[in-house]
């Protein structure tokens, strides 16, 4: 238990890395640094290992046209998502939580093709929809000790390229996904679920504490109705949960 919860930490830790260095980096990451990942996993996933390549390839082309924040601050969909397809959601949570996202998210784009805040609509709801494919791609995980380790010799070119900054983004989110396979397999406590909902806020909360960056007030504000809009499903659904065992 105690090497697992060291394990945790250190994938908080690289998940901040990671979202500063893309900040650092203005969003200017190499795509192959993020296709690195997911062709390391690749063999495992079979249809779904295509799909979650592709995905982070349509999320890697976003990151020069959007704001850092938001690129980052999008992962809470993936705590939402969770818990709005869980076994115990119902049709009318599914629907009511899609509609608060789409709502948040239509703000946004309107901000954007006003001109108050800097990115396009169209890349926002291409990150948007690839995080949501993403998180159907890791939802179906099955860890395996089979990998593509030449992979890695990808990270040369990408160096190369006079990215270090993609580089070590590569080499974390890499290092990020080995430990996850490992604590997947933990017997003593189940990860998954807490890992999801603290991953992407620490990694959005790495850039509101830098004093390097600047997290624009409406890509804030979402974000935080959007975590709350995770709550409160979940929170319905452990109340309808009880109901029903009541």
């Amino acid at each position: 238990m105690v090497f697992s919860t060291l394990q945790f930490m250190l994938t908080t830790l690289l998940v901040a890395v990671c979202a500063l260095l893309i900040s650092f980096s203005q969003g200017d990451i190499p795509v192959l640094a993020l296709l690195i990942p997911a062709l390391w996993v690749l063999p495992k996933f079979g249809l779904a290992g295509v799909v979650l390549a592709v995905a982070m390839f349509c999320f890697s082309l976003t990151l020069p046209h959007q704001p850092v924040a938001l690129s980052v601050g999008l992962w809470i969909l993936f705590p939402l998502l969770m818990v709005s397809f869980s076994k115990h959601s119902t049709f009318g949570i599914l629907m009511a939580s899609g509609f608060i996202v789409c709502t948040l998210l239509a703000g946004l784009m309107l901000a954007q093709a006003g001109g108050k805040l800097i990115g396009e609509p169209m890349m926002t709801i291409v990150q948007a929809v690839s995080i949501g494919i993403i998180w159907w791609c890791t939802s179906h995980w099955k860890t395996s000790t089979q990998h593509r380790w030449w992979v890695l010799l990808l990270l040369i070119p990408v160096w190369l390229m006079g990215s270090v900054n993609g580089a070590i983004v590569a080499l974390c989110m890499v290092g990020l996904v080995a430990i996850l396979e490992s604590l997947s397999q933990s017997k003593t406590f189940s990860w998954d679920s807490l890992l999801c909902w603290t991953l992407p806020t620490i990694a959005f909360a790495a850039l509101v504490v830098s004093p390097d960056v600047e997290v624009p007030k409406p890509i804030f504000v979402v974000w935080i109705c959007l975590l709350c809009t995770a709550w409160m499903t979940d929170y319905i659904i452990q109340c309808v949960e009880e109901n029903q065992d009541v």
